[in-house]
């Protein structure tokens, strides 16, 4: 009962947008074992966090989550609960934080992230593949990190281990912006083509899951919907799911045990990797 008391009180505050963080509280440590703050670039934010799951799957790829956060906020100490999720379906993942505004502005996250895939390239077996997962402006990074295939050149990593992507409540088509916060961090009010990632839709690009959840009032439905019609028509496998009542948290936060009747997201994930 008492922790069944905890668990109601802790998804209510998250579910008040008290912050996802509060989710650790109510998740197992248990499943996997964690190499923690392992350095893929120089700097402090270059760090990143690895699970390996304790009953790994066979042939299974890697998992990278990107966590949002507006792309000027966001720790991977927050996201534990969707480390554990996924390792204990078997998967191993990592969790890379990325530097922030007002330390950096676009392209510098996205670069991080292709740095972070580099590190983790010499981690991978040699025939293991890695899925980039993210939500919100960790959605927008996997996005760009899939499709822009520069950024796999600058950091050198080989794009085709790039099994597929999910994106969880993405902007992928956000131009004009009008919130002063974005236009410092994107460099003007018709910020940069080169930061959308519907710009790069192409045949080339790996197979994809987009999830969004219809009572979102941070991110608008037109990301989702112009992203899957350019990549549908250049013929890329494309998965879309749109859910009624759920919003941009929901469907990061339903990775949580506690939370999984919030939204189908983490079972519409662990079907799409099951697929690939």
């Amino acid at each position: 009962m008492r922790l069944s008391l905890i668990s109601l009180f802790v998804a209510t505050l998250v579910l008040s947008g008290c912050g996802l963080p509060a989710l650790n509280l109510i998740t197992p440590h248990s499943g996997y074992e964690r190499e923690k703050d392992l350095a893929y670039g120089p700097l402090p934010r270059q760090r990143l966090d690895l699970y390996h799951p304790i009953d790994a799957r066979a042939d299974a790829p890697m998992l990278v989550f990107f966590y949002g956060g507006g792309w000027n906020s966001g720790d991977k100490e927050a996201y534990r609960f969707v480390a554990q999720a996924l390792a204990e379906a078997g998967y191993a993942v990592a969790i890379p934080d990325y530097r922030l505004y007002p330390e950096v502005t676009f392209p510098a996250f996205v670069e991080d992230g292709a740095a972070a895939l580099a590190w983790l390239e010499n981690r991978l077996e040699d025939d293991q593949s890695m899925v980039l997962i993210g939500h919100s402006a960790g959605a927008h990074i996997a996005a760009l990190l899939a499709m822009d295939e520069r950024y796999a050149q600058t950091a050198g990593f080989d794009r085709q281990r790039l099994q597929s992507w999910v994106g969880l409540s993405g902007p992928y088509d956000f131009l004009p912006l009008t919130d002063e916060l974005y236009i410092n961090i994107f460099g003007a009010a018709d910020g940069i083509p080169d930061s959308q990632p519907v710009t790069f839709a192409s045949a080339d690009d790996p197979p994809a899951l987009l999830i969004y959840g219809n009572d979102d009032e941070v991110v608008g439905a037109r990301s989702i919907d112009q992203l899957t019609a350019r990549l549908l028509a250049d013929d890329v496998p494309v998965t879309a799911h749109r859910y009624d009542g759920v919003n941009h948290i929901d469907t990061v936060a339903s990775f949580s045990v506690r939370l999984r009747d919030r939204a189908p997201a983490f079972a519409d994930t662990l079907e799409f990797l099951a697929t690939q």
